[in-house]
């Protein structure tokens, strides 16, 4: 249970609502969502995948200035995976903050991984992976 997070089970919060919430919050930034068909959330993994994608905009938001943000959630190789990637990669190197470590080491607990650097020169990505089953 993440300290600082929201409790879903008491607010009914998921990934689909807090996306909305947010997009709506960040509306200076253009935000294309690809959400597979078929694939759903793992209840278990709800606050760490808002809390993830939350902490990937408002980074983007705050470091990045992006002229876009691309969501894309799937299911890959029986695994989720939430990608949050932005052009707003400048000359200057980033660092992780306190919120991105934290989900990362939430992940490993759940037998996943976040991931998160320039994907490519121009893309920052912060990425979330966890298996479907352990």
């Amino acid at each position: 249970n993440r300290p600082l997070a929201h409790d879903t089970r008491l607010t009914g919060a998921t990934l689909r609502s807090e996306l909305e919430r947010l997009l709506e919050h960040h509306g200076d930034i253009p935000v294309e969502l690809d959400w597979k068909a078929g694939v759903e959330v793992p209840e278990s993994l709800e606050p760490l995948a808002q809390a993830v994608v939350g902490e990937a905009l408002q980074n983007a938001r705050k470091h990045a200035r992006p002229s876009r943000v691309e969501i894309k959630i799937d299911s890959r190789g029986g695994a989720f995976v939430l990608e949050v990637a932005n052009d707003g990669v400048g000359g200057r190197r980033r660092q992780a903050g306190m919120g991105l470590r934290l989900a990362a080491l939430e992940a490993l607990q759940s037998g996943g991984v976040v991931e998160f650097g320039e994907r490519e020169p121009g893309t920052w990505q912060v990425r979330l992976v966890v298996p479907d089953e352990l």
